[in-house]
């Protein structure tokens, strides 16, 4: 799973790998996420998740080899 931005430093690195029962959706994924980095936990709820490049649903079902992403909310910009 890939991190990024102040997640990396909240989890130890930018990436991490994870084990997961066949079936487990993205959700399983967030509750894992926030039992193993309790500093995640209370960012979770705002997290995208992106699988393959998609952002998905927390009702997503996991398969071997996705690659996930963590991805903060995005702030800031310009007006137009």
């Amino acid at each position: 799973m890939r991190l990024f931005a102040g997640l990396k430093e909240l989890a130890g690195g930018p990436e991490v790998a994870v084990e997961l029962m066949e079936g487990a959706t993205v959700r399983d994924l967030e509750d894992l996420m926030g039992r193993d980095y309790p500093r995640l936990k209370p960012l979770l709820a705002s997290l995208a998740f992106a699988v393959d490049e998609e952002y998905k649903a927390r009702d997503y079902v996991l398969h071997d080899n996705d690659e996930v992403a963590l991805i903060p909310p995005i702030s800031g910009g310009n007006r137009v």
